[in-house]
């Protein structure tokens, strides 16, 4: 148990600093790459004093550059899906639609065996991105919040690095009236799925990504709940890749049944006591990266069954650390590629590199994408 605490302690301040100067530890008391994962999924889902989650307190992206966006709503459409599909119609409250039959535009025919059988007639998922202070702090403090900002950096020969601590989520939430069967109910909180009132509809939270520079190439880790009614796709092998935890999961393998938690896991959850809501011990980590060939049993494809589904990803074509080695921006025309892997260029494993005016956003598409020109 002490080495327990002694890492959530270590976390907590990784979590909450705002000096791009911390020092990264030596060392952790930490046993892989996975628990180092569920270290920081526990530590972004304690709920502050305020009662938010701690991610939720973190500046969102669309507020960044905007104040105006704030007060619109912190959830908008998944910029994936609008990367993948730029002719994608924008929906009530700025969501996305949810891949099904009647998607436009249409579904890719190797989609379409995955689509749930309830959902509603137009139902949408929303998407939330936010940064932790540290990351906040590096890219204002070096004007990179801007396109022009950015080239004006990399013009002058710096390079874009994040600090070690630096950590961004994704949220993917989807409401109650997505589907024909009401599975969850705000008035009525769940232990199968973490739900909340937003702007006075009931969300579910189905995925939830994160990426912190703990390792060069960052790592890159991705949750699901285990509950079918809206995740039915999860670990499903044929599309993205089962699910796979060595410190976390009981068994470590899944193809979409049913895991309990290790001891190990078991005694991360008790030491958060009651700030982390107990929905959360019924979500499970579906994989991990830290370089371009991991997961080593998938061949280096790693994705959600609900955030890269529903950005209308091709089975097998997801990986985190992949698409976001082609956050780049070309220092002669300020283009990026188009929020992915660019046409003729792989989507899994060892990206190709670009043209040598494209300089790195240090996998930050945080950076690619919404920072106007001056």
């Amino acid at each position: 148990m002490n080495s327990i605490r002694m890492t959530l302690s270590l976390f907590a301040g990784l979590l909450l600093a705002s000096a791009s100067s911390a020092q990264s530890p030596d060392a952790e008391s930490l046993s892989s790459v996975e628990a180092l994962a569920w270290q920081i999924f526990v530590g972004i889902n304690r709920k502050n004093n305020d009662g938010q989650l701690i991610w939720e307190s973190w500046t969102s992206q669309a507020c960044l550059e905007n104040s105006a966006d704030c007060p619109s709503g912190r959830l908008h459409q998944s910029e994936l899906r609008l990367a993948n599909h730029a002719d994608d119609p924008k929906r009530t409250g700025g969501c996305s639609a949810m891949t099904n039959k009647n998607s436009k535009p249409s579904p890719p025919t190797s989609l379409v065996p995955f689509i749930p059988q309830n959902l509603s007639a137009d139902p949408v998922f929303c998407e939330e991105v936010t940064i932790n202070p540290s990351e906040q702090a590096y890219a204002q403090s070096r004007g990179l919040l801007t396109i022009d900002g950015q080239m004006d950096y990399l013009q002058d020969g710096e390079t874009i690095e994040f600090p070690w601590n630096a950590i961004e989520v994704k949220g993917d939430w989807v409401p109650a009236s997505s589907f024909t069967d009401v599975t969850f109910d705000c008035a009525k909180p769940s232990k199968l799925i973490y739900t909340e009132n937003i702007e006075g509809v009931c969300y579910a939270l189905v995925g939830l990504h994160l990426n912190s520079k703990r390792f060069p190439n960052w790592l890159w880790a991705t949750f699901e709940p285990q509950y079918s009614k809206t995740n039915p796709n999860r670990c499903n092998p044929d599309l993205y890749n089962s699910c796979y935890d060595s410190w976390g999961s009981n068994p470590p393998k899944s193809t979409g049944g049913e895991t309990k938690p290790t001891a190990a896991l078991k005694e991360l959850f008790a030491s958060a006591g009651a700030s982390l809501d107990p929905a959360f011990q019924n979500y499970r980590l579906t994989g991990v990266q830290t370089e371009f060939e991991e997961p080593l049993h998938s061949n280096g494809s790693l994705g959600s069954s609900f955030v890269e589904f529903n950005a209308q990803v091709e089975p097998h074509q997801a990986s985190c650390i992949t698409c976001h080695s082609y956050a780049q921006r070309s220092i002669e025309t300020g283009e990026t590629p188009p929020g992915a892997a660019p046409k003729g260029y792989p989507s899994t494993g060892t990206p190709r590199p670009l043209s040598a005016d494209f300089k790195s956003l240090d996998f930050s598409w945080f950076l690619g994408f919404g920072v106007p020109k001056e």
